[in-house]
């Protein structure tokens, strides 16, 4: 397709003209990164003129980031859930950072990370598009569902759903590996997952699947809540905290026991993820990880929200840089070797 064609699409889409097939055929595009130079520099136009927000919404963002962030990466993502209209720039940014591949660009005073799902990619001949709705994620990641549900996936781990099962009676996902899932509450659709021919089925819980190519069981471990394990045609049994149901994967057959969920989630021990958390509740979890004393200076930080995945053991520097620079504030070392964070903070 030819630079002036794109371009073409790129103004339809922000005018909401273009129809499901062309906004197809155009994410697809962005994603193979051959127009990164013009989209840099058209988003870079709009956050000039400051008129983002009247021009490309929050859902044209949103929908541009699901797209060309889908190469795999095992670097810091950061990235607010719910940013208010004062964010639009920051939304933008992001789209920066994705059109670029790059881990981390600097646009105004903000750096934004995303999470990079992995989508099947669309059949296309001749032109036409065949859009598809499988979304795939692998590898070691946070996951956040449609439901606002987040999956913690483990090395060499997948997970696949169908984004139209979120809109019907249940919600669907396959996982092979291991995952930690924290479900969202809904009686009306209950959650269910697929490992093999085990279905584990809950309303909204905390629990570990460990389903590891190396195994021959299945392993259903409860954190929190209730959940039912079993198959296409019977229950296994319905298991609570540090609960733990092991199916054979050739026989299926299984047995209930008592365990500690702890130590069965102990390999995401090394993981620090900031969940849509204040400030106050952010320096809690990386000064318990690190065992540091962090401090504070001005009360206004404590109401800024973050949101990272920090997956790789990264330092306490790295960690403490990426989180200032999103927030915009600073940090030191004081004389007592405590470390402070500075800034005009949120209101």
């Amino acid at each position: 397709m030819s630079q002036k064609k794109f371009e073409e699409l790129f103004e339809g889409y922000l005018q909401n003209k273009l129809s499901e097939a062309e906004q197809q055929q155009m994410m697809e595009i962005i994603q193979q990164g051959a127009y990164d130079d013009f989209l840099k520099e058209k988003i870079q136009n709009l956050l000039e003129k400051d008129d983002v927000t009247e021009i490309m919404d929050k859902k044209q963002g949103d929908d541009i980031l699901q797209y060309i962030l889908s190469k795999p990466s095992t670097e810091t993502k950061v990235l607010p859930l719910n940013p208010k209209k004062r964010n639009r720039k920051k939304i933008l940014q992001t789209v920066l950072v994705a059109a670029s591949v790059a881990v981390l660009i600097a646009v105004g005073n903000s750096m934004f990370f995303q999470q990079k799902p992995s989508f099947t990619t669309p059949e296309v001949k001749q032109d036409v598009v065949v859009a598809s709705t499988l979304v795939d994620f692998s590898g070691k990641q946070l996951v956040r569902l449609p439901d606002g549900s987040t999956v913690l996936l483990n090395d060499d781990s997948s997970l696949k759903y169908d984004q139209d099962s979120f809109d019907k009676n249940t919600r669907e996902v396959t996982l092979v590996g291991e995952a930690f899932f924290d479900i969202k509450h809904n009686k009306e659709k209950p959650f269910i997952v697929h490992t093999g021919k085990v279905q584990t089925k809950v309303l909204g819980t905390a629990f570990n699947i460990n389903a590891q190519n190396s195994s021959n069981n299945i392993e259903v471990t409860v954190a929190r809540g209730k959940v039912q394990v079993g198959d296409t045609e019977k229950i296994y049994g319905v298991i609570t905290p540090n609960q733990q149901i092991k199916v054979d994967k050739t026989t299926l057959n299984y047995q209930q026991n008592t365990v500690s969920a702890a130590v069965v989630t102990e390999w995401k021990s090394n993981y620090l993820i900031l969940d849509d958390i204040n400030m106050a509740e952010a320096v809690s979890l990386i000064s318990q990880k690190y065992k540091v004393s962090i401090l504070i200076a001005n009360d206004k930080i404590k109401n800024c929200r973050i949101t990272a995945s920090f997956l790789n053991e990264e330092d306490l520097d790295h960690v403490l840089k990426v989180i200032c620079s999103v927030i915009e504030t600073e940090y030191r070392y004081n004389k007592a070797g405590s470390i402070v964070i500075d800034g005009k903070g949120c209101e």
